[in-house]
């Protein structure tokens, strides 16, 4: 395995800046497929609270991307995100999927990137509701499964492990989360199927979970939104928004992420 520890607006500003627009609309429809394996298992309604911002323009008016959000409609999600923004004419594109459940059940959140940088960027984890080192046996029951084909992935001699510069964004990553920075061949051969593994498996724990006690439901819904604030505002590739569409719209995609823009519930 190798690895890469830089920040990756470095990576990219540092690239050939190829036009990576095949590879998005490659990645654009595998999280499209996602999204429709997600959303055939678990009722949604579409959130429309941000609606006039579906399409997300750049100040001269150039499509940079797309945002929509959901909630659950019976199911026990949260806040989904279904979003991409970038330029892949000139290299850079990040795509988003991220499922984050309500304090009923305490399943790990999914979390999904795609992108180009210029290379694949692909993320997909298990996130944690829990300091994993105080509750063994909720990593035991919800990760430990997936050990084996993390490990077989991270010993692969043409997978680039993309790790985090920044300590925050590597506190928030689970001890299975696939991160990684690699050509696309490899990512078809390699991660694209690794990523269905974890889809799956993440939808049987769902469809199996327990109710949490409705007396620490409270503190777990207050966990999570700060969690996903905090990795909304922090999220150093934020920089790339502020590049293509100023700081006021970039401040208000991330209000959007972590559920700050939202219909009244």
């Amino acid at each position: 395995m190798a690895e890469t520890t830089q920040h990756l607006a470095d990576i990219f500003d540092a690239s050939n800046k190829n036009d990576t627009t095949a590879v998005f609309r490659y990645l654009h429809a595998l999280r499209d497929r996602f999204f429709e394996r997600l959303s055939g298992a678990l009722r949604l309604r579409e959130d429309l609270r941000a609606a006039d911002i579906r399409d997300i323009k750049d100040p001269a008016g150039n499509l940079r991307g797309n945002m929509r959000t959901y909630t659950g409609d019976g199911s026990p999600v949260d806040w989904m995100i279904r979003s991409w923004i970038g330029n892949p004419d000139s290299g850079f594109s990040n795509l988003h999927l991220t499922t984050w459940l309500n304090d009923s059940i305490d399943v790990p959140h999914l979390g999904i990137a795609l992108g180009t940088a210029p290379q694949v960027f692909c993320l997909i984890d298990l996130i944690p509701r829990y300091e994993l080192s105080a509750v063994p046996a909720h990593l035991a029951k919800y990760y430990e499964a997936l050990n084996d084909a993390h490990i077989k992935l991270r010993r692969e001699a043409d997978y680039v492990q993309f790790t985090p510069y920044s300590a925050f964004i590597r506190a928030t990553l689970s001890p299975v989360a696939i991160c990684g920075l690699v050509p696309f061949e490899v990512f078809k051969a390699k991660v694209e199927p690794l990523m269905w593994t974890y889809l799956e498996h993440w939808l049987a724990l769902v469809a199996a979970a327990a109710p949490v006690d409705p007396a620490l439901r409270p503190a777990l819904a207050q966990h999570d939104l700060t969690y996903r604030r905090n990795v909304a505002e922090l999220d150093p590739a934020n920089v790339f928004a502020d590049r293509m569409l100023g700081v006021p719209m970039r401040e208000r995609l991330v209000r959007i992420l972590w559920g700050g823009e939202r219909e009244a519930r």
